[in-house]
């Protein structure tokens, strides 16, 4: 919990008790839950706790870098805690979203690719598939 505290406090974030469990319950996961399922999870710890309370935090934290928002087409923000340079992996059938530990080389773009004063803060590298339990469970078109 101490981590955590830091944590927030690094990022000049006031520690509630809200935050800090909204905190724990991504700390360690990897499979990119929704902001519905971590606040089912905080919600047992917290019970007066609302979805509102949940969702603006998740908000807080990623305008602060501490959580990172994966948003895949067609389906719910997801949440993840990595917030290091990593690809993600999508499937297209699924939605299932798994870490690529493999940091992709910057994409350079020049001053004429971009509107004019628009700072680029970071990249977003995602690949689109199957996932092997939907290979497995759908019969695919070839």
């Amino acid at each position: 919990m101490e981590n955590l505290i830091k944590k927030l406090r690094s990022r000049h974030i006031s520690v509630t008790p809200q935050r800090l469990a909204v905190l724990s319950a991504l700390e360690g996961r990897r499979d990119h839950p929704t902001a519905d399922q971590i606040f089912q999870e905080v919600r047992q710890k917290l019970p007066a706790i609302s979805f509102n309370t949940v969702y603006k935090t998740l908000e807080v934290l990623c305008r602060n870098g501490l959580v990172m928002k994966v948003n895949p087409l067609h389906e719910v923000a997801r949440y993840d805690i990595q917030t290091h340079n990593h690809a993600h992996l999508i499937c297209r059938l699924c939605y299932r979203i798994y870490d690529l530990e493999r940091q992709a080389a910057p994409i350079e773009l020049s001053p004429e690719e971009t509107p004019p004063g628009f700072k680029i803060e970071r990249q977003s590298v995602i690949f689109w598939g199957i996932c092997p339990h939907c290979q497995s469970t759908t019969h695919l078109e070839q």
